[in-house]
């Protein structure tokens, strides 16, 4: 029995989805991180790492959401947080591709602003039963203290899978 021909172009616009999140999202933390006054070299030294993970978990569909986390080193509480829920529902357009940086940018100058002598970690949040990647261990999130979440919608999208923004202030 031949395969049918739109699996290909299912799997192929997949993959390109799949390479269009990963690499933006590096690209909102990053912008996330240093907006906020931090460096993001600690991102782009871990990216291989991280990318690895959101790559494998994002074609699995168990990627669930990408964290940041800011605070004081030593700290179980967060001072500041930004999440990126994904959805695999996606835009239902093959050929969508965006990242809404204006808005992230607006989202960023009314947020919760860290102090300088924090520090950050990439949290990825999986549903159970992920295939195993190397260099993931199980944690637990920093306490979210007084900060309140605001649900600010979606910041990139595909025709496939989106990521949304939630901030802590």
């Amino acid at each position: 029995m031949a395969t049918p021909a739109y699996a290909y172009t299912l799997a192929f616009t997949q993959t390109h989805s799949i390479v269009f999140l990963s690499d933006n999202l590096r690209n909102t933390l990053r912008e996330v991180i240093r907006e906020n006054g931090i460096s993001p070299d600690k991102l782009m030294q871990d990216w291989g790492t991280i990318e690895r993970g959101i790559r494998t978990w994002l074609q699995s569909g168990h990627l669930l959401n990408v964290v940041v986390e800011f605070f004081k080193p030593g700290a179980s509480t967060a001072s500041a947080r930004w999440e990126f829920p994904i959805g695999y529902e996606g835009s239902g357009v093959d050929d969508d591709m965006w990242l809404d940086k204006n808005y992230l940018r607006q989202l960023i100058a009314k947020s919760k602003r860290p102090t300088s002598d924090c520090t950050y970690r990439i949290v990825l949040v999986t549903r159970p039963g992920e295939p195993s990647v190397a260099g993931f261990t199980d944690c637990a999130f920093l306490s979210t203290g007084s900060l309140s979440a605001r649900h600010a919608g979606t910041v990139i999208a595909t025709g496939h899978m989106t990521a949304g923004v939630t901030y802590w202030r």
